[in-house]
């Protein structure tokens, strides 16, 4: 019996992507682990089962590429995606087209690119990286949000288009997880240090934010294990894939926005 081949996009490493390619690969699948240039991607290219390919998810050209190189791709994992942070008042149109260039439409075009083989084969499993962010909007990361709203809603209506031909769309939603992630924001405006009227919120923000994931929040493999979970047994369309993702979503299911709201400034000692 052939193994079963899973794409992974955003491998770099010390990241999420990089530890699920290595977890499939320890299960047998042929990985393809796809990096925007090869010398992020650590010890993958060395690791049995594991093939790396360049990517850049924002180019049709290098998508079709990329997808050219693995052939027939039974799981598809997007997971690349990065952060521009500041107040909104201060971003321009091109922060967003580019947030969304990178955390929407990157994953679109994979999706577009092997869909169709998935619903001919009549099997095939999408795996969309979000956020506690797709479901929760918060200070500061606004275009980030947005996105992840955006990748939330296409993933949920593709749940619902294509199970019919038994292709499979999964979210995995973590909080805090300590990967470099924080380390590639774009840093915008008060957030980037400028003098600005939300300096006092970038500077509040940055005292109590960590009060939401205490300790530094999950590890790459811990999220890692919720997308071999997903890819494998497939029990759900939405996955909290850290404890303060678990936790911020179940104040926000049981509350109205107000009480919520009341709730997440007394959690944080937000006073903005």
């Amino acid at each position: 019996m052939a193994k079963k081949t899973a794409l992974i996009t955003g491998c770099s490493e010390g990241g999420i992507g990089h530890a699920a390619a290595k977890k499939l690969a320890a299960k047998g699948y042929e990985v393809y682990a796809t990096v925007r240039s090869s010398a992020k991607a650590g010890g993958l290219a060395s690791t049995d089962n594991v093939t790396v390919l360049e990517l850049d998810v924002r180019s049709d050209d290098s998508v079709k590429a990329a997808l050219a190189a693995a052939g027939n791709v039974d799981v598809l994992v997007n997971n690349a995606g990065f952060e521009v942070w500041g107040p909104l008042e201060e971003m321009t149109v091109d922060d967003i087209k580019d947030q969304f260039e990178t955390n929407v439409y990157g994953p679109f075009r994979l999706i577009l690119g092997l869909l169709p083989q998935m619903r001919n084969r009549g099997s095939g499993v999408i795996v969309n990286v979000s956020s506690v962010a797709g479901r929760v909007g918060a200070p500061l990361n606004g275009l980030y949000s947005a996105s992840k709203f955006a990748l939330e809603a296409l993933t949920e209506t593709l749940h619902y288009e294509v199970g019919h031909f038994g292709v499979r769309a999964h979210l995995i939603e973590p909080g805090g997880v300590a990967t470099p992630f924080g380390d590639n924001r774009r840093l915008v405006g008060a957030g980037a240090g400028k003098e600005s009227p939300y300096t006092p919120l970038v500077t509040q923000w940055g005292e109590v934010s960590g009060r939401l994931a205490p300790g530094g929040g999950a590890t790459p493999d811990s999220v890692a294990d919720v997308i071999v979970d997903a890819v494998e047994n497939g029990a759900k369309l939405r996955y909290a894939a850290t404890p303060d993702a678990n936790m911020v979503f179940a104040a926000r299911s049981s509350m109205t926005d107000e009480q919520f709201e009341a709730a997440m400034r007394s959690q944080l000692g937000l006073t903005w």
